[in-house]
């Protein structure tokens, strides 16, 4: 951490707020408007440009699976967003997909909506600690220079635990027995397709394909003999063994997520680097390989790369409670449940080709503890998103945008609970935060009874 004194000497404090959060996806949105909505001051700071975190900025899309017997694990805040982006024509009916461009504008309209400060393209480069357990608050950069918030409480949902990084807390990094996260992808889109056309060839050859059909989105995964004759002649130069792609909400546009970068850090500004370069690469002989060999793609071309390369897993935190693969497997539930998740364990191999893809029982779903978003070793600090305290396996299934919104929303209103009544993240009376989620849609009743450990 940087020397304290001189932030203390050089910058003025540059405003106070009895919450502020850091990151602006999805996460640290929801998290914003709850605890503003339940009476907080709050300030959103966010590195880019716009809101909406992985889902804007690395084009990652449609929503992964979020409901069981069609009923939906997570609403509130999320689902009103995703009910105007439906209304503004950027998703169609119930599709997971979405526009891209006019959700931020919705993401802008909703923080608005509820009172929140936001404050975009502003690094949090560092944190002052009022004593060994509470932050003071945090030193950030933008084109203004440098500058000092204050807050009450703090939320980190940069994905990366930046704050706890930042405050010296603890957290861990990659999979326990090497260290290693997964893969990185860059997520492109390919504009001009005659999608009638490729799938009238995958179907005419669906042994080698695996396709999934729901509402007016296709996903079609496969060419792997194609993949297997490119590789053989250098022209495919990525870790991977197949493509896949997705139909987006206009008739003539795919959304490709083959690009894998492998054996990088998030967290290291080299290694980023290096991934940007090289998945750029891998995106355009993807698209040489689908536009010289696959029907339908012959005048399509590359319509945007994502802005920046989609980042699955960094640092997690060691918090109070650490979510598991078994409590993922079994479908455990916690009385201190503050939102719910069905989504399959889903590991990007580290190390190159594959993934592992293990599903929970059918019609079964498992609780995200309110004590996975409490760094143990800090007081008045929450997680929410991807930086969760759960294992390398248990993060692979919690990491999804649906449930990194509701670990935000319910941790603004613990922040917000917090600073009614002067208590620090663990004085809140769990059961009136429960209520007041309740209350706003945001969670299922509860099954408090453990499943038998049986798979």
């Amino acid at each position: 951490m940087t020397n304290q004194m001189q932030y203390q000497k050089n910058i003025p404090v540059s405003g106070h707020y009895d919450v502020i959060v850091a990151g602006g996806g999805w996460a640290g949105i929801t998290a914003a408007c709850s605890a503003s909505r339940a009476g907080a001051s709050v300030l959103l700071i966010e590195r880019s440009g716009f809101l909406g975190g992985n889902g804007t900025a690395a084009l990652v899309g449609p929503f992964m699976p979020f409901h069981v017997k069609e009923q939906p694990l997570v609403s509130g805040i999320f689902q009103e967003v995703r009910d105007v982006t439906v209304a503004r024509e950027g998703a169609s009916g119930g599709s997971r997909g979405f526009d891209v461009e006019i959700l931020k504008d919705v993401l802008n309209e909703t923080i608005i909506k509820y009172g929140v400060t936001p404050l975009y393209q502003t690094s949090v480069i560092d944190v002052l600690k009022k004593d060994d357990r509470n932050v003071k608050g945090l030193v950030v950069h933008n084109k203004s220079g440098l500058n000092f918030y204050t807050a009450d409480y703090v939320i980190d949902a940069t994905g990366d635990a930046d704050i706890i990084h930042y405050a010296e807390g603890q957290y861990v990094v990659g999979r326990k027995e090497d260290g290693l996260t997964q893969a990185m992808t860059k997520m492109f889109k390919i504009a001009n397709v005659n999608i009638d056309e490729v799938l009238t060839f995958c179907r005419a050859n669906k042994e080698h394909f695996m396709f999934i059909e729901e509402d007016i989105l296709v996903s079609i995964a496969g060419f792997k003999d194609i993949v297997a004759d490119y590789k053989s002649r250098g022209l495919y130069p990525l870790p991977q063994d197949h493509v896949f792609f997705v139909t987006t909400n206009r008739r003539d546009e795919v959304l490709v997520n083959t690009t894998r970068v492998i054996l990088k850090s998030g967290i290291n500004g080299n290694d980023i680097t290096d991934a940007e370069i090289e998945s750029l690469s891998q995106a355009h002989a993807i698209m040489n390989l689908l536009k010289q060999e696959v029907p339908g793609f012959q005048n399509a071309y590359i319509s945007t790369t994502a802005p920046q390369i989609g980042i699955r897993e960094t640092r997690r935190i060691i918090g109070d409670y650490v979510l598991t693969r078994e409590d993922v497997m079994y479908a455990r539930k916690f009385s201190d449940a503050i939102t719910h998740c069905m989504y399959p364990i889903d590991i990007h191999n580290p190390k190159g080709e594959g993934f592992e893809l293990t599903n929970i029982p059918k019609g079964e779903y498992y609780d995200i503890p309110y004590r996975s978003l409490l760094p143990a070793d800090l007081d008045n600090v929450l997680v929410a998103g991807r930086c969760l305290s759960a294992t390398h396996s248990a993060h692979s299934s919690a990491r999804i945008q649906a449930t990194c919104a509701g670990m935000g929303e319910a941790a603004g209103a613990a922040a917000a609970l917090a600073k009614k009544y002067g208590v620090n993240t663990r004085g809140i009376d769990i059961a009136e935060l429960q209520r007041h989620l309740k209350e706003h849609g945001q969670i299922i009743k509860p099954d408090y009874v453990q499943r038998a450990e049986v798979l």
